[in-house]
């Protein structure tokens, strides 16, 4: 399912808001599609402190209740590529999304 909640297109510029309660993703969004070569700002709302990954490029961020927080990269590497939370000493990890990096 394509997440279009929020999304805006310009210029290469990608924007998300994403909601996690419970631990799980709010909505029924479960791929984010965005071409290569696009800078993609993903913003972050959570009900629990949690930290989440996007695989495949390497990004780790500690979330909190407090405040929003905006995960950005630029699209590069093209293909599948799960955000999970990593759930330390918690029984693992748990794919919330993942970000489709399509060839331009």
């Amino acid at each position: 399912m394509l997440l279009h909640l929020a999304a805006t297109a310009a210029a290469g510029q990608q924007f998300f808001e994403l909601s996690i309660r419970d631990g799980k993703l709010l909505g029924d969004q479960r791929v984010i599609r965005v071409a290569q070569g696009d800078v993609v700002t993903l913003r972050w709302r959570t009900d629990k402190a949690l930290t989440i990954h996007l695989h495949g490029y390497d990004i780790e961020m500690p979330l909190s209740p407090a405040a929003p927080a905006a995960m950005q990269f630029t699209a590069r590497a093209s293909g599948r590529f799960p955000i999970e939370i990593h759930a330390h000493g918690q029984g693992g990890h748990k794919v919330l999304v993942h970000v489709e990096v399509h060839p331009r």
